[in-house]
């Protein structure tokens, strides 16, 4: 083997493990689900302020209407375990 032949196989060599530490990075990137839920809970806070100080009456008509429904629902289970058990 010549010095030109190592010398190339050690060019290969490092090009290969720059593209699996790329990969791995990708991965840990993906695979990192608590990082991603973070980073979406943050997102949806910052639309969420931004709504607010677009439209501040939408804003509360939307958070009313969540809390009407979610008392509905509320109601629907307690009124059904209530006949459920009487």
């Amino acid at each position: 083997m010549t010095s030109e032949e190592k010398e190339r196989g050690v060019a290969s060599a490092t090009i290969a493990r720059a593209e699996l530490y790329d990969t791995l990075s990708q991965l840990k990137d993906r695979l990192n689900y608590a990082k991603r839920i973070d980073d979406a809970l943050d997102e949806a806070k910052l639309r969420i302020v931004a709504e607010k100080r677009r439209n501040p009456l939408g804003f509360a008509a939307g958070v009313a209407g969540a809390a009407v429904a979610t008392g509905l629902v509320v109601w629907g289970i307690a009124s059904a375990v209530t006949k459920r058990f009487t």
